[in-house]
């Protein structure tokens, strides 16, 4: 019984961030009595996330590298020739 009402709170927990999370103007009201009533709290999450996106970009950038390196990409267009329907064919 206490497993599944623990799982319950989870999974209002989840939905009351995702209806929070829907709207910019709710998020960034969270946000701000977030900061207003635990700004350590505020920090930290902030400072853990910031770590969490460097190391993944710096891991995707190691990645791509090793792999082959970085080369910038052209797109060149196809020689279109005008078809007798007069759309466009490759």
């Amino acid at each position: 019984m206490t497993a599944l009402l623990l799982v319950l709170a989870v999974l209002a927990a989840l939905a009351g961030l995702g209806w929070l999370c829907l709207s910019p103007v709710r998020l960034g009201a969270a946000g701000a009595v977030l900061v207003a009533a635990h700004p350590a709290a505020t920090i930290a999450v902030t400072a853990a996330v910031t770590a969490v996106l460097t190391v993944a970009a710096a891991r995707m950038a190691y990645r791509s590298l090793r792999e082959g390196g970085w080369c910038l990409v052209t797109v060149q267009r196809a020689a279109f020739a005008v078809s007798r329907a007069g759309g466009v064919t490759p």
